[in-house]
This record gives C-alpha cells, structure tokens and sequence, in this order.
C-alpha cells in the first residue's frame, strides 16, 4: 500500500561527480520495496513548496531496514536534497510503481544500466545474485567519475558479475554499452534483457534486443509531479495499444518492443 511516511535520514553524502546517496531508514517500505519499486521524496520542510513537486528516484538497495537512493543533482529540488543532514526528516510516498520486472524463469538475465539508472537495476542485480541465477550486468557511463556505484559492487562481491563500460575509456572496457550484447548473448538459452538508462541508450539496446530476437523490458526515468497516476504528466506512447501508459502507473517497467520513447 502507498503511503506517505516521514523518515530519519541516516547517511547523505556526495558518492561522485554530482551523484549523492541518499539513506534512510523505515521498516514498512524495506520490507515491501521490489526491484523497479520507486519513491517520490519531498525536498522541500512540510509548509514549503518552492520547489512545489516531489523528485521521483528509483529503490537502489534495501539494507535491513534501511532504503538506498542515488540521486544526480541537477537543480533546485536536488540541490535542496544535498542540504539535509544526519537525523533530518523528510518525507517519502512509498513503495510507487505498478508493473515491475517479470518473473518468469528466464535461462539468463542481462543488466543493462547507463550512469544513474543502474541505480534502477541494482536491486535486481542483489536478488539475482542470492538467489543463484545466472546473470551478467553491464554498467556504462561517458566517464570514471560517473561511476558512483563502484563501492556498491565491490561492498556486494559483484566485480566478476557487472562488466563496466566508459565511452573515453577512462575505466573498465571503451565503448558503448551495447557493444558485447551479442557476444554475450551468444549460445545463452532463453535470454532476457532487463535495462535502464538514458531515452537513447534504452532505445539501442531494445533495438539490439529485437535484431537477436531477444526480449527487452525497461525500467523507464520519467520526470513526475504525483507518482501515481493522476497527474498524467508522465506518459509514453503505447504502439501496441495505439495509445499513451502512465510510466508511474502502467509501468515502470514495459516490454520495450511495445512502447515509443
């Protein structure tokens, strides 16, 4: 169920370049946050609101019960976010997102995260891992310091798991996120891509995905004023359907073949 908490914050901190992590700690949502779950996060006093809306960030990681986001600081709102100390409250709407990842039982599972949506991937990645399935994740960036999640994998023993992309080849292999899917792929039965990023990126590797026959489904980023549904301020074009799905509501995953960016 969706509520509105208030919540003590316990760490916030810049991670790297303009990237913060953000932790707090509240038992109801840690106990019922799902990879593709996301909250929308006042960054503002209660009675204050310049900036007016909530900034909607993605489940990172699920600590006991403590939740994990990663925000980029691009303005007023996420400035504001970077003010808030230790033992501050603010307040959180929680667990948001209707339609999140498959379950099916896929004979493999691909990651693909560019710069902070891997922070959209991450907790899949965590489950994947303990649960023994087999799974590679690729995390790409433009640069090194957009990295902001290398502690995360090293903190989870993931180095040999996510294969890291930078297009200066400043760290891990140069290139383009894209450029080993097929290899990757290559003789893996039943393979599934799981993605979130950037519009362009996600748009390549679902077009990757349909080159190799292959199924994509995307954890979409969306600037959102409510989180859930009322505002119609988030939508995509659904082909399928000829019409237009709410990213916060229908989504915020989708079968990527079905929907227009």
């Amino acid at each position: 169920m969706i509520k509105d908490y208030q919540v003590e914050i316990t760490e916030n901190r810049l991670v790297s370049g303009i990237t913060w992590l953000l932790k707090f700690k509240n038992r109801e949502i840690a106990s019922s946050a799902k990879p593709a779950h996301f909250v929308m996060v006042r960054p503002t006093p209660e009675h204050q609101y310049d900036p007016m809306m909530r900034r909607a960030f993605a489940i990172a990681d699920v600590v006991d019960d403590e939740i994990w986001i990663y925000y980029d600081v691009y303005g007023r709102g996420t400035k504001s976010l970077t003010e808030k100390k230790v033992g501050d409250k603010i307040n959180v709407l929680a667990p948001l997102g209707r339609n999140l990842f498959p379950e099916d039982d896929f004979g493999f599972y691909l990651l693909v995260g560019g710069g902070i949506g891997f922070a959209g991937l991450s907790l899949l990645i965590k489950k994947l891992k303990q649960e023994g399935r087999p799974f590679k994740a690729i995390y790409g960036v433009r640069r090194k310091e957009q990295l902001s999640m290398l502690d995360w994998i090293k903190e989870n023993n993931l180095e040999d798991d996510v294969l890291i992309y930078t297009e200066d080849g400043s760290y891990g292999e140069k290139g383009l996120v894209t450029r080993d899917i097929g290899q990757i792929l290559e003789d893996k039965p039943n393979p599934v891509i799981f993605t979130c990023g950037p519009k362009g990126m996600m748009k390549a590797v679902a077009k990757v995905a349909s080159q190799l026959n292959v199924p994509c489904y995307g954890s979409l980023e969306s600037k959102m004023a409510c989180g859930f549904g009322i505002c119609i301020g988030c939508v995509v074009k659904d082909t399928e359907k000829d019409t237009y799905v709410r990213v916060c509501y229908e989504g915020p995953v989708f079968d990527m073949s079905k929907i227009e960016l």
